[in-house]
C-alpha cells in the first residue's frame, strides 16, 4: 500500500540543480521540435498550423526547466499543452517526447512538491482532466464496422488497452516520484542522525577532556600539598634551632628553597585545569612509578607482565603519579576489552643524551585483535578516566607525546614518553 505520509518538506533545489532544469528544458525543447518534424514527415502528416503546433512542442520541452523549482505548476501546464495539441492535432498526441516530458512533469510533482495538499489536489485534477478527455475520445468516435478476428470486439479491446496503459502511465509516474521523495527523506533522516551524532561525540568528547582534567587537577593538589606540607615542617624546624645550630638551620632552608620551587614548577601545570570540590578526610599517598609493577597479574588471564629497563633514576612525583595512571588505564582496557591472551608493561628510564633530556617511558602491549584491542576501544575503565583521552591529556600536561595504535605484528600499543629533569 500506498504510504502518503509527506509531513516532511524536501529542500528546495539547489543551483547546480536548477542549472541542469534549464538546461535540460533547452535540449528537451530541440528535442520535440525534432521529434514533431521527424514523425511529421514519416508519417506523411500536414500540420494545420505549423508555427502553432512547433511553439506548444517548444514551450512543454523548455517548461521542463521549471520541474524542480515549481513541480505543480510544470505539471498543469504540461497537461494543458498535451490536451491542446491532441485537441489542435491528433495524430501528434503519440509523439515520445511529449509523452516523456509529461511524464517527468507528473514524477517531478510527486518528487519535489512540498506542498502535500495542492499536490494532492492538483494531481487529482490532472487525472480526472486526462481520462476525462481519455473518454471523450471515444465517445465521440464512430465504432467501427469491421468483423471481429479476435476474442474481443475490436471496441472494446481499443478501449482498455489505452485505459491500461494510462493507468499505468501515470500513476506509475506519480509512484515513482513519490518513491523518489521517499528516498530523500530517508538521506536527509540519515543526515540529520550522523550530525545529532557528530554533536553528541564532540559533547562527550568536551565532557571526557573536562571531566580528566578535574581528576589531573586533583591529583597534582595531592602532590603540592605534599610539597608545602614538607616545607611547613622544615620551616618550623628551623626557626626553632635558628640560634643554637645554624648549620641545621641552613639546611632546612636549602630544603625549603628546593621544595618551594618544585612546588611552584608543578602549580604551574594546574593553569587552565578546572577542580572539583572533594570531599572531607584523610587521603592515601598517591602511587608513582614504584608502583606500576602492582598492575601486573601473571597468573590471571589475560596474563599481564612487568618488565623494566633502564636504570632508576628520581622523576617529579607529578609525572610519577601521569604514568602509573597511563599504565593502570591502559592495563584496565586491555583486560575488559582487548580480547588478548597475554600483556606486558614495560617500565624504562631512557637517560639523557647530547640533545636530548632523560625520559621515562611507559609501554601497555597485548596481543588482541587491532580492531578491538582494548586501549583503542574502550571508553571508560575501572580507574576513572576517559580512555584514550585521558592518557592523550596526561602526555600533553607534561610535555610528552602518546603511541597509540595497532602494532605491526598484532595486537595494540599503548606508549607514552615524558621528558624529565634529572
Amino acid at each position: 500500500m500506498l504510504d502518503l505520509d509527506r509531513a516532511w518538506a524536501r529542500p528546495a533545489p539547489d543551483r547546480a540543480q536548477v542549472r541542469a532544469d534549464v538546461v535540460g528544458g533547452v535540449v528537451a525543447a530541440v528535442a520535440s521540435v525534432v521529434s514533431v518534424e521527424v514523425w511529421r514527415s514519416g508519417a506523411r502528416i500536414e500540420l494545420s498550423d505549423p508555427l502553432l503546433v512547433y511553439g506548444l512542442f517548444a514551450l512543454a520541452g523548455l517548461l521542463f526547466a521549471g520541474r524542480r523549482r515549481f513541480p505543480l505548476t510544470t505539471l498543469i501546464l504540461e497537461s494543458v499543452i498535451f490536451i491542446v495539441i491532441g485537441e489542435h492535432q491528433a495524430q501528434l498526441g503519440v509523439v515520445f517526447t511529449l509523452q516523456i516530458v509529461l511524464f517527468v512533469a507528473l514524477y517531478s510533482a510527486w518528487a519535489w512538491s512540498r506542498r502535500p495538499r495542492a499536490l494532492m489536489a492538483t494531481s487529482a485534477v490532472v487525472i480526472v482532466a486526462m481520462f476525462g478527455w481519455l473518454v471523450w475520445q471515444f465517445v465521440r468516435e464512430d465504432p467501427p464496422t469491421a468483423p471481429r478476428v479476435g476474442l474481443l470486439p475490436q471496441y472494446g479491446a481499443m478501449i482498455a488497452y489505452s485505459l491500461t496503459i494510462n493507468v499505468i502511465y501515470f500513476f506509475g509516474a506519480m509512484a515513482w516520484g513519490h518513491g523518489a521523495w521517499r528516498s530523500a527523506r530517508q538521506r536527509a533522516e540519515i543526515a540529520d542522525r550522523i550530525v545529532a551524532e557528530r554533536h553528541a561525540q564532540d559533547r562527550d568528547r568536551d565532557s571526557a577532556v573536562q571531566a580528566e582534567r578535574v581528576r589531573i587537577a586533583r591529583d597534582l593538589h595531592d602532590v603540592v600539598a605534599h610539597h608545602v606540607s614538607g616545607i611547613g615542617v622544615q620551616a618550623a624546624g628551623a626557626g626553632r634551632v635558628m640560634d643554637a645550630r645554624p648549620e641545621v638551620a641552613r639546611e632546612a632552608l636549602s630544603v625549603i628553597e628546593t621544595s618551594s620551587r618544585q612546588a611552584v614548577q608543578q602549580m604551574h601545570q594546574l593553569v587552565g585545569l578546572l577542580r572539583a570540590d572533594d570531599e572531607r578526610g584523610d587521603r592515601v599517598p598517591q602511587p608513582g612509578l614504584a608502583e606500576i609493577a602492582s598492575l601486573a597479574s601473571p597468573d590471571d588471564r589475560p596474563a599481564v607482565t612487568f618488565r623494566r629497563v633502564g636504570d632508576p633514576f628520581d622523576v617529579p612525583p607529578t609525572v610519577g603519579l601521569s604514568m602509573f595512571r597511563i599504565a593502570q588505564e591502559a592495563v584496565s582496557n586491555l583486560r575488559r576489552h582487548a580480547g588478548a591472551c597475554a600483556g606486558e608493561i614495560v617500565l624504562r628510564f631512557v637517560p639523557a643524551g647530547e640533545q636530548e633530556a632523560a625520559a621515562v617511558e611507559v609501554e601497555v602491549i597485548d596481543d588482541g585483535s587491532a580492531t578491538t584491542s582494548g586501549a583503542g576501544s574502550a571508553p571508560t575503565s575501572s580507574s576513572g578516566g576517559f580512555g584514550l583521552t585521558g592518557i592523550r591529556e596526561r602526555a600533553a600536561m607534561h610535555g610528552g607525546e602518546a603511541e597509540i595504535g595497532a602494532r605491526p605484528d598484532g595486537g595494540f600499543r599503548v606508549r607514552v614518553r615524558i621528558p624529565v629533569a634529572t
